[in-house]
Parts: C-alpha cells; sequence; structure tokens
C-alpha cells in the first residue's frame, strides 16, 4: 500500500530509506515536503513509528 506523511524537517532520502528498509518499505520519496513510500500494510504502524522517533514525520 502506498502512505503519504508530511515532513516534520527537511530529511535525507538516504536516512529515510534505511529506516525502512527494515519493514519492507520501498519507492520511497519526496514530493512537495510530503514523504511517500510504499509499505505492506501490516508494517505500516511500525515503520511510521520509527520515523516518527527519529523527528523526520509529525
Amino acid at each position: 500500500m502506498k502512505v503519504q506523511y508530511p515532513l516534520k524537517k527537511a530529511a535525507d532520502i538516504k536516512e529515510i530509506k534505511e529506516s525502512l528498509k527494515p519493514f519492507g518499505g520501498r519507492c520511497a520519496k519526496i514530493v512537495d515536503g510530503t514523504l511517500e513510500y510504499q509499505i505492506k500494510e501490516e508494517n505500516e504502524k511500525a515503520a511510521y513509528e520509527a520515523l516518527k522517533e527519529k523527528g523526520i514525520v509529525d
């Protein structure tokens, strides 16, 4: 499934991709201040929490 979250700050896409890798996230990109990526539904919440802990998303 494709998800979108507003970025909290300017972030390095390589860092984001590395953060998503353990959760199976893929095709991450930044579009108009929004982070978009694909992830399996069962991993969505865990990946979001990991990005939130790093201060990447709200």
